[in-house]
């Protein structure tokens, strides 16, 4: 299972997120203790391939991690 998370600027217009910002993104979630894969053609998407014993308290953490990277890079 693979799962892509685009990160754009608004969502009616779908443009993607600059990829300093990503990588700003990518780094502080790293820091805060969850690794993504990175991809895409513009360089905005996590790439999303979670073990099969994954809990729901790992995807609890891994959310609440991203949205706290969130908060802090806006």
């Amino acid at each position: 299972m693979m799962i892509g998370i685009e990160f754009v600027n608004d969502q009616e217009s779908k443009t993607p997120l600059d990829p300093a910002v990503f990588g700003k993104l990518h780094e502080r979630t790293k820091d805060l203790g969850v690794i993504w894969g990175k991809g895409g053609t513009r360089g905005n998407v996590f790439r999303v391939q979670p073990p099969m014993c994954i809990t729901e308290h790992d995807v609890d953490f891994a959310l609440d991690v991203l949205d706290q990277a969130l908060k802090e890079i806006n």
